[in-house]
């Protein structure tokens, strides 16, 4: 799939937020499945009742779905004072992102059915997060802890920084990095990284952060806590997409 084009999304499936216990618990054990598989958890499904951050009050869960079926999911971690799964073992980088006053969320259980359409569902399932974060939530910061592969990949497709030297994560039994991306900032290096197409009027960044989308389905228009824009490309030199600014955060009732 070409960096910068709209990946495509299987017939019928939509993504929005996990509605009901059966497809939280779902989604839970498609987490449980793939971090087993990945060595990330011990096979012991005891897990699925204990893990703390699974049973969140502040974890929002989103499904790819398709006729009641599963096909991926992934969650952000509200921040609260029981602290992140990154707090385990990133305690100082976390307090200083903390100190800057920023509202913090952590992105975690990523997991999809294994095939070949799971690549094109992660990105889905990225740009149903990214606008539900930014416009939804209003939040300022996403953070995440993974393994090297995927820490290369937040970095080189959806321009989240490395914050750390790799280190062992005792919850999940791997070295990764802390990796974060600020939301506000992450229009501008989007928008960059992925110019429009002056053919389709269509970008990666587009997609990601701007763009509505049948497939994409969120909660109700007066739960934003930004104001949805829709920017379009500069008539006149390279086509460019405006990106918000500081002053475009508008706060609805």
């Amino acid at each position: 799939m070409p960096r910068n084009r709209t990946p495509t999304i299987p017939p019928g499936v939509v993504i929005r937020m996990a509605q009901t216990g059966p497809e939280i618990e779902a989604a839970n054990r498609l987490v449980y499945q793939n971090y087993v598989e990945d060595g990330f958890w011990e096979p012991d499904e005891a897990q699925l009742e204990t893990n703390r951050y699974l049973h969140s009050p502040d974890r929002v869960a989103w499904i790819a779905v398709r006729d009641g079926e599963v096909l991926g999911t992934l969650s952000i971690i509200r921040d609260n004072q029981q602290g992140l799964p990154s707090d385990t073992a990133q305690p100082a980088l976390m307090g200083r992102l903390r100190a800057a006053g920023e509202k913090l969320a952590e992105v975690s259980c990523l997991a999809t059915r294994r095939s070949r359409a799971a690549p094109q569902i992660v990105l889905w399932l990225m740009a149903w997060g990214l606008q539900y974060c930014f416009y939804n939530e209003g939040l300022d910061r996403l953070v995440a802890s993974c393994k090297p592969q995927h820490a290369d990949f937040y970095e080189s497709v959806l321009c989240f920084s490395k914050l750390s030297a790799p280190i062992y994560y005792e919850y999940s039994h791997a070295v990764g990095y802390l990796i974060s991306l600020q939301l506000l900032e992450a229009h501008r290096l989007l928008a960059t990284r992925y110019p429009v197409d002056p053919a389709s009027g269509t970008s990666l960044y587009r997609f990601l952060l701007v763009d509505p989308h049948p497939a994409l389905q969120f909660p109700a228009a007066g739960l934003l806590r930004r104001a949805r824009v829709n920017p379009r490309p500069v008539a006149a030199g390279p086509h460019r997409d405006a990106v918000p600014t500081a002053s475009a955060e508008v706060r609805v009732a």
